[in-house]
């Protein structure tokens, strides 16, 4: 693949893709708004510039990693407004369908190509680049880059038009976040009701609740790693964001989603506590201080 790479956005996603692209051997041009995920690139190296539309003019493809729609509404348009353009421009920040077949529209009328490309996994899968790569656009855009998404992607589908990405990876958001609710609760209710976390957790993972989002829960509550970070890899206010799309999607679909509604009320709540940049993992802290507040069965019939 002889084009030229250009990338906009190093964060907790961005930074470990882009990584994984230059080490195989891409030509890369990056820019970020924080110079040390940049210095870290230009060490495997790729070039920096200024900022995007210095990156998009030295880019025949541009990817675009980023973290809410207003930033990438901004660079879409500086990017499409600029003298010099690539020909194909590849979002892959969580956006819902509407937004992405907007901004496809806005490309299309400058002559620059667009696919949607939002990706998912966890930390590990982005260091290995083994994550899932849920791909919207032309077959012949899709088979330009497929060499380069499978740089960081283990699972790289071509799911259909423009917006097809994103409504997989929103259905996918809203499962994962609606599950990891119902794990976090599931397990306090055993603790709270007097069994020991651990157990339960292993218990459980042989039973018919097994499921990664309880292994992650038990890994992270016997560990509390997250409480140490100061750079979250998935912030929680990222969490609330990404379930309003699935909600939001569901409703002009018309179809209920009462769960993921329910679930995302808690996610609400723990940013409203001051939770909104801390890791996602930390919702366990608020769920733990909601349970210690409410009195258990026995200590109502007791009292």
């Amino acid at each position: 693949m002889a084009d030229r790479i250009g990338w906009v956005g190093l964060g907790g996603m961005g930074r470990p893709m882009a990584a994984n692209v230059a080490r195989a051997g891409f030509e890369l041009t990056v820019c970020d708004l924080r110079a040390e995920p940049v210095a870290e690139l230009v060490g495997l190296g790729a070039a920096s510039a200024e900022n995007a539309v210095a990156v998009a003019a030295a880019a025949d493809v541009l990817f675009v990693s980023l973290p809410n729609s207003s930033m990438s509404k901004q660079v879409a348009a500086e990017v499409f407004a600029s003298s010099v353009r690539p020909s194909l421009y590849v979002e892959l920040s969580t956006l819902s369908p509407t937004l992405m077949r907007g901004l496809a529209g806005q490309a299309a009328e400058v002559g620059v190509g667009f696919c949607d490309a939002p990706v998912s996994g966890n930390v590990r899968a982005r260091r290995d680049g083994t994550l899932s790569v849920m791909v919207g656009g032309e077959p012949e855009a899709f088979e330009r880059i497929s060499p380069l998404l499978h740089a960081f992607g283990a699972n790289v589908v071509h799911l259909g038009p423009v917006g097809a990405g994103s409504v997989a990876k929103i259905a996918n958001n809203l499962i994962a976040l609606t599950s990891l609710v119902t794990a976090m609760e599931g397990l306090l209710l055993g603790a709270r009701a007097g069994l020991d976390f651990a157990l339960l957790c292993e218990v459980v993972m042989t039973a018919s609740g097994a499921g990664p989002q309880v292994l992650g829960v038990a890994h992270q509550q016997r560990s509390r790693r997250y409480r140490e970070s100061t750079s979250p890899q998935a912030a929680l206010r990222l969490a609330v964001k990404d379930l309003e799309l699935g909600v939001e999607l569901a409703a002009e679909v018309g179809l209920p989603v009462r769960t993921a509604q329910a679930a995302l009320q808690t996610w609400r709540e723990a940013e409203a506590a001051g939770l909104a940049e801390a890791e996602i993992f930390a919702l366990l802290d608020y769920l733990e201080a909601v349970v210690i507040d409410v009195p258990s069965a026995t200590e109502r019939a007791n009292s």
